[in-house]
């Protein structure tokens, strides 16, 4: 068989647009993942949006500026109180470093490994002189300004994205239910209210439980004395979110910092993370999993391990929700084909009886 001249440069112009198509997504994957996050951010928003709608008179507008207002506030609220008490703890600790040492100096076990190698004395050197070096930090200190800025105005963008889809929304539908036929338009509508309202659901229900532990470690801090036990349950809260690991780590942080108030207190906040963790992991998240997104635990797994690997945390992340509405998509398109076979099987039944009255009829 030969190839002509035409097929081959085909063939190659072919490769050539796919390769260049993947370089273009390679070199856009950055806005790629902004965008993602605001669509699935839109899609969580959006039941929220059309109930909003409805109270004050289909005005969608206004629903989709005050529900990303809110957003927005919540976020600004929550930080606040999680890295307020961060930050008066860095000054607190700056203040008391000299007297840090100077306690640590007279401690029993600590003293004769400082009378042999001088530790303290070369800690308080290295204390005094950072402000002398400090011309030469100052790269490090504009490269983390620069990642402030760059994360706040990702942000910001992120949000933005996410107020215009919400916004646009309406109008994607009724763009793609025009270019369908009346069936499939229909059909297609459903689809996106089943994946919707899965989104929907699997953003309450991980909140839910996120606040359940950032709440319930919140309350143990507070009682046991730990410091800043809104800032500790909001972070353990924080963290919950995170497939898999999070409520790990979120749980170890509880309780180093606990540790730091007294050995009882680490020892009770142990007990409380790992019985908590028991609790979570058999009873609360299955049935909140279950009334949202029902995925089984090994398609969980997959799936979380996919999105990380692809998009770190973020693809963690969305990877459970993503893969519930692949998964309602899938489930409609098998419904549709067993509904075409079914109607075929009729068909063919209803042909074989008739021939066989007709049969009957002539004999």
């Amino acid at each position: 068989m030969t190839i002509t001249t035409r097929t081959l440069i085909r063939v190659l112009l072919t490769a050539s647009a796919f390769l260049l198509l993947i370089y273009v997504f390679w070199q856009v994957r950055a806005i790629g993942e902004l965008v993602l996050i605001a669509t699935f951010l839109a899609l969580a928003l959006n039941p929220l949006v059309t109930l909003l709608e409805r109270k004050i008179g289909n005005r969608r507008g206004v629903a989709s500026v005050i529900v990303v207002l809110g957003l927005i506030i919540v976020l600004v609220a929550f930080l606040s109180a999680l890295l307020t008490p961060l930050y008066e703890e860095t000054r607190s600790f700056a203040t008391r470093a000299p007297g840090l040492l100077d306690e640590l100096r007279r401690w029993g076990p600590f003293r004769e490994l400082d009378a042999r190698y001088d530790v303290i004395d070369r800690l308080s050197e290295g204390a005094s002189e950072y402000s002398s070096r400090l011309p030469e930090q100052a790269g490090s200190l504009l490269g983390v300004a620069t990642a402030v800025v760059t994360g706040f105005g990702k942000s910001l963008t992120v949000l933005f994205m996410t107020l215009f889809l919400l916004l646009e929304i309406p109008r994607f539908l009724r763009t793609i239910t025009e270019l369908l036929r009346p069936g499939h338009a229909a059909r297609s509508l459903e689809v996106f209210d089943q994946v919707n309202g899965t989104i929907a659901r699997w953003t309450i229900g991980v909140l839910f439980i996120a606040t359940i532990a950032g709440t319930l470690t919140g309350v143990t801090a507070w009682v046991l004395g730990v410091p800043f036990a809104l800032a500790l349950g909001l972070l353990v809260g924080l963290l919950d979110i995170v497939p898999l690991v999070g409520a790990t780590i979120g749980s170890i942080v509880a309780v180093l910092v606990a540790l730091t108030t007294s050995l009882t207190a680490g020892i009770i906040m142990l007990v409380v993370a790992v019985v908590y963790q028991f609790v979570e992991n058999h009873i609360i998240q299955p049935v909140v999993m279950r009334k949202s997104i029902d995925v089984s635990p090994f398609i969980v797994v997959v799936s979380v391990l996919v999105g990380a690997s692809l998009l770190g945390v973020i693809g963690a992340l969305l990877a459970i929700p993503v893969a519930g509405s692949v998964q309602v998509v899938l489930r409609r398109l098998l419904d549709v084909r067993r509904e075409r076979i079914a109607a075929e099987r009729q068909l063919i039944l209803d042909l074989d009886g008739g021939q066989d009255d007709s049969t009957r009829t002539t004999t």
